[in-house]
């Protein structure tokens, strides 16, 4: 049937970086998150530097968008992380990096047994939520290449 016209894709191709992300992080998914003796441990913990002075608006804003609650001393728990503010100890001394003078730091821990799949997903989620409310957030962690 000559006549019929192809029809278009809907999604475009990913681009080559959303490609090799995606790779990294299929490799990932497949990777025994298990260390045996001799095997060094991914670091799975990420500080995110958030241009804000404000920890209440910050924690209150990041709930309302991942839809979990806040708890005291401005922490909350969002799927496989602990997440808590603190003041940036950076801030104040003029580093050559602009967003190390920032005032807020975001901490994201994982809890024991996380895999480093859902970290960095969840990770991710966070990152998002962040720039989605409009702050300005740089993430510094061992899988930063992996975070949008």
């Amino acid at each position: 049937m000559s006549g019929i016209p192809h029809p278009t894709p809907l999604v475009e191709s990913p681009s080559p970086e959303m490609t090799a992300a995606s790779d990294v992080v299929k490799d990932l998914l497949m990777e025994d998150d298990t260390a045996g003796p001799g095997a060094t441990e991914r670091e799975l913990d990420c500080q995110i530097y958030v241009a804000t002075h404000s920890r209440d608006r910050l924690m209150e804003r990041l709930a309302a968008a991942l839809n979990v609650p806040v708890y005291s001393h401005g922490t909350l728990t969002y799927g496989c992380l602990d997440v808590r503010w603190a003041h940036n100890d950076y801030e104040g001394t003029g580093p050559g990096d602009e967003f190390l003078d920032w005032y807020s730091l975001i901490e994201c821990e994982p809890r024991s047994g996380a895999s480093t799949a859902a970290a960095v997903t969840d990770t991710s989620s966070i990152l998002n939520a962040l720039r989605a409310a409009c702050f300005r957030a740089v993430p510094v962690c061992d899988f930063e290449e992996l975070l949008p």
